[in-house]
């Protein structure tokens, strides 16, 4: 089985990148994935002013790019996530939170550091609390077809998403915009809720995934999920409700592309069983997303 290092990881998703390796069409392969804080804090008295600098410097390490045989420029390309190993304790960055201080200010005052044991699958937060692990990789993306991007940033390609739903057992799909795709994963956290108002747990993360080649449906624009109970749309745009109806917007149209239903009895059932959720909202643009329920659209099959 291939495995592609840790040491081949970038801080931005480029053309400019030579390939780091080539897999093909459904081969299982594993990538390593530094902790988001490249193991600056391996305790609390790590933290300081000028280690916080230093680190803020290496955040958002990805691992790529991959090639994908048969991934062509205009199509997409569906990664599925088999496995997601945590390799390092969990890293927590935090702030004061203080009463009465605006919550947009909490994202970038930084005092401090958590480190949280992982063991067995669970992460222990305190005495009286012990979490099941539920690992995500935050970042998952394509050689933008604008050219290069940092790896904090989000769009059409993918990038740092930071959205829970992409754990093990989900097919990520993403427009291609070159000729074999070019993957980039890492920025994998080890439990995280929908929001990401405060920071949390990054882990460094062995994934084990697999790539697939498809045509990419004229109507798609933006990263779609799929599981084996829900498909999803994931947008990133500014203001957040602009993200959250083009999230809807898309899986609508994605609906009525594949399933027997007109837009405006697909509209009025997800108004109902369509969840719209947030990812992020702490990164250049939000993040949100929306998803819908197989067993309810199976009935629409064609």
């Amino acid at each position: 089985m291939q495995r592609f290092l840790a040491r081949d990881a970038k801080y931005a998703y480029s053309p400019r990148h030579a390939s780091i390796g080539t897999v093909e069409r459904g081969e299982t392969f594993t990538v390593e994935c530094v902790e988001g804080w490249s193991s600056y804090f391996r305790s609390p008295t790590d933290f300081t002013p000028e280690s916080h600098h230093a680190a803020e410097a290496v955040k958002w390490a990805v691992t790529g790019p991959i090639g994908v045989a048969g991934a062509r420029a205009g199509g997409a390309v569906a990664i599925t996530l088999q496995a997601v190993e945590i390799t390092t304790p969990g890293v927590a960055v935090y702030g004061p939170y203080a009463e009465g201080a605006d919550p947009l200010s909490w994202w970038d005052n930084e005092t401090g550091v958590e480190i949280y044991p992982l063991s067995d699958g669970e992460i222990r937060f305190d005495e009286r609390t012990t979490l099941r692990a539920r690992p995500i990789v935050g970042c998952l993306a394509t050689v933008p077809g604008e050219g290069e991007r940092h790896a904090m940033l989000q769009g059409t390609y993918g990038g740092n998403l930071d959205c829970k739903l992409l754990g093990v057992g989900a097919t990520f799909v993403l427009p291609s915009a070159i000729d074999g795709a070019g993957l980039y994963l890492g920025d994998c956290k080890g439990l995280m809720s929908d929001g990401e108002i405060v920071a949390p747990p990054e882990v460094g993360a062995l994934i084990t995934a697999s790539a697939v080649p498809r045509d990419r449906p004229a109507e798609m624009r933006w990263p779609r999920i799929e599981t084996a109970t829900h498909i999803t749309t994931v947008v990133s745009a500014n203001p957040l409700e602009r993200a959250a109806r083009e999230a809807f917007a898309e899986l609508l149209a994605w609906i009525t592309s594949d399933y027997d239903i007109t837009r405006r009895q697909c509209a009025l059932l997800m108004a109902m069983v369509a969840d719209t959720g947030i990812c992020q909202v702490s990164n250049t643009e939000c993040t949100a997303y929306c998803t819908a329920p197989l067993d309810v659209l199976s009935r629409y099959a064609r």
